[in-house]
């Protein structure tokens, strides 16, 4: 079965030396693909979840969370397209957050961050270790959508854009 692998705060351009191409290609005996910059891959060859935070964890000079998720929860998150009916622009983005485990504390949806009339984040939706919601630029400061999951949830979180899944699932399809 294939998994697809989220590290989070990977950092590609801060103090961590992480290059996502070049721990794909180490990886090749899995049949990894790198999607994206953000520490996000698709691990093609027949290995367990626990197996593949391993390999990864002996080839990164630092320490980070990695979530490992089956393909097949990847693609139901694709399919049932929270989305559906949302234009996107450069300020107002649909996100996934990654749950490291299902949310430890039960939440009334929707939750906005900072607040409901100006939120700049929303959690619209939780389902086991997905849930997904809005960003969008607001004047007074830039809220990182993980950060919100963590607080609401109370569980680790890593996030990535809603294109990043399409091209997760795109990937996927394209080989079986």
């Amino acid at each position: 079965m294939a998994h697809v692998v989220f590290l989070r705060a990977a950092n590609v351009g801060g103090n961590n030396v992480f290059r996502p191409a070049e721990l794909a290609r180490s990886l090749g005996h899995l049949g990894v693909v790198n999607i994206g910059a953000a520490g996000t891959f698709v691990v093609r060859e027949r290995a367990s979840a626990t197996a593949i935070r391993r390999e990864i964890a002996t080839r990164l000079p630092f320490a980070l969370d990695i979530t490992v998720r089956s393909a097949a929860s990847v693609l139901e998150i694709v399919r049932q397209n929270p989305f559906e009916n949302v234009k996107f622009a450069r300020e107002r983005r649909g996100w996934i957050a990654v749950l490291a485990a299902p949310a430890k504390q039960p939440v009334v949806l929707p939750v906005a961050f900072p607040n409901r009339t100006k939120w700049a984040v929303r959690i619209d939706g939780c389902e086991g270790v997905f849930a997904h919601g809005m960003w969008r630029l607001r004047p007074g400061g830039f809220v990182i959508p993980a950060n919100a999951v963590e607080r609401a949830l109370g569980v680790s979180a890593t996030v990535r854009w809603w294109e990043t899944f399409e091209r997760i699932a795109r990937e996927l399809r394209a080989k079986g």
